[in-house]
Parts: structure tokens; sequence; C-alpha cells
């Protein structure tokens, strides 16, 4: 059985969105929990939170200095990589995605958290597929602070009444807190370092989490705005089959690549 934790990060330099998750083995992630919240104990943190790790007001470190906080990250890290599978991290732009999408497009096929999710499963599933892990149940966790966390529980639902013959076959899912879901503070720290990656080229706890021997392991989809054109003029192809009752018309949902 498979884990897979799912967290998002955005730039206030760009309109970049980036959705990354954290994927192991069920039994490997249950031990990255019990590692993860016994170091935080150790250094004094309630939990890891990436955007406020170097912040020294951050109540959840409660003052704790900056050494302890370099130590921590380091041993963090090195959790991930010794426990997971591999990472990935899908990236959107939202000012181009709403350029090229009309409103009904993103309530149906998601707003651009949504459709980085989307990318962000087929990239899952290929990767899967290439370590023939792709039989194994995947359990879904995702971080409940995005106002469209919902929608993306609402295309895994849909998924899970397809034929699961087919693609990812879905166990439990659900949204969690970041708090007490250690695979979640994990999918924090790549996706901001993800994000920080794409907007400046060069990201110190990037550098962390995928030290030299890990880096192949952890895979990124870039910005794309042709491909989205194409999904966009593919998907309204469909829709005029679907119409006229064509060969080849499919309902929106046998659409899903993951």
């Amino acid at each position: 059985m498979i884990d897979i934790g799912i967290d998002e990060s955005k730039s206030h330099a760009s309109q970049l969105i980036v959705v990354s998750a954290i994927v192991g083995n069920t039994m490997q992630m249950r031990k990255l929990d019990a590692e993860w919240k016994r170091d935080l104990i150790r250094s004094g943190a309630d939990y890891f939170h990436a955007t406020e790790h170097w912040n020294g007001s951050a109540k959840a470190y409660h003052g704790i200095g900056r050494p302890e906080r370099k130590k921590l990250l380091g041993r963090l890290a090195g959790h991930v990589r010794h426990r997971f599978l591999f990472g990935a991290s899908a990236i959107v732009d939202q000012d181009d995605y709403r350029s090229v999408t009309s409103e009904r497009f993103r309530s149906q096929y998601g707003s651009a958290y949504g459709f980085a999710f989307q990318l962000l499963m087929t990239m899952i599933l290929a990767e899967l597929l290439r370590q023939k892990r792709h039989n194994q149940p995947v359990n879904v966790l995702i971080e409940d602070g995005h106002v469209n966390a919902e929608q993306v529980i609402g295309f895994i639902h849909d998924k899970k009444k397809l034929d699961s013959s087919k693609g990812l076959r879905i166990g439990t899912y659900g949204l969690g807190g970041k708090r007490d879901n250690p695979i979640l503070q994990a999918a924090d720290l790549l996706a901001f370092a993800a994000c920080e990656l794409a907007n400046t080229g060069e990201s110190d706890m990037f550098a962390c989490l995928a030290a030299p021997k890990v880096r192949n392991r952890f895979l990124t989809l870039p910005w794309d705005k042709s491909s989205v054109e194409a999904a966009v003029s593919d998907i309204e192809l469909h829709g005029a089959l679907r119409k006229t009752g064509a060969p080849g018309a499919k309902r929106h949902k046998d659409l899903v690549m993951w």
C-alpha cells in the first residue's frame, strides 16, 4: 500500500503555484511519522512549517535558535530521503492558466490549484508504473488549507467511482491538518523548496532535501502554457463530439489520466 501526502506553495514574486507530493510505502511513512515527531520534540518545535522555519518569532518554534533550526531541517530532510519512494511537484502559472481557460473549463476541470493537482496525480501514476507499483492501493491525504481543497477531493471521489482497473487504485482519501501529519509537513517542505527553486533558480531547502544521491527521485513538471492550450482544445473537441453523438465521443470523466 502507498501513502501520498500533498501540499502547495505560492510565490509572492510571481503567479506560480506549486503542488507537491511525498509518496512512500505505508509502513515506511509510519516510520517517518514517528521519527519526524521525535525530532520535533527533541528540538522543542511543535511542527515544521517551511515559511516560518527561519522566522525567529514563529510561535510553533518557541524561540529556538537558528543553529538548532538548521540541525532540525537536516534531520527532517534526512528522514524523507531515507523513507520515501519519490517526491513530485507540478507547477502552474495562475495568470497564464486563467488566460487560456474559460470559467466553465475551470469549474469542470479545476482551478489553477486543481489543474496542478491533476498533473501531479498523472506524474505519480507514471512513476508508480515505472516502479511497477501501480497495482497497489494509494491513500491520499491533502493539506486542508487551500480554498480549492474540496474541489480536488471531488476529483478523487469521481476517480474512485471509475473503473478501478485503470490508473491509480484509490484507497482512503481526505483532508488533514499540517500540525498533526508529518507526511504533510514533508510535502510542505518540498512544495516550498520547489517553488523557491522555480522562481529564483536556487533553494537552500531544496539542496538540503534533494541531496545528490537522491536528486533524481524528486520529479518536477515545469509550467508549459502550450500544453494547457492543447488540453483545452482537445477537451473542446470531445465536447463537440458528445453533442453530435459522433464516434469517439467520451464523457469528461473518462478523460481522467490518473
